[in-house]
C-alpha cells in the first residue's frame, strides 16, 4: 500500500466515513436478515393452517386457496 493510500484511510476515518458505511452495510443486512425472517415465518405460519385444514377434514385443493400454499405442497402435507 502507498503512502498516499494510507492518508487516504486515515483521512476517511478521521471523518467517519467508514464507520458510516460498515454502520449502513450493517443495517442493510440486519434489514434483510429481518425480510427473510419474517419470509420463512409467514411460510411456517401457513403450513400449519394448511395442515390444519387438512385434519380437520378440508381438501387439498381449498387448503391451498385459504392458505396461499401450493396445492402439490398441500398434498405432500396430507401423505
Amino acid at each position: 500500500m502507498s503512502d498516499i493510500e494510507l492518508t487516504l484511510d486515515k483521512v476517511l476515518e478521521k471523518v467517519g466515513f467508514t464507520a458510516r458505511m460498515e454502520a449502513k452495510a450493517e443495517a442493510r443486512g440486519e434489514a434483510r436478515g429481518v425480510a427473510i425472517g419474517k419470509a420463512r415465518g409467514g411460510e411456517e405460519k401457513a403450513v400449519e393452517i394448511a395442515r390444519n385444514m387438512l385434519n380437520s377434514g378440508f381438501p387439498a385443493e381449498q387448503a391451498a386457496a385459504l392458505s396461499g400454499l401450493d396445492v402439490e405442497k398441500i398434498k405432500g402435507l396430507a401423505r
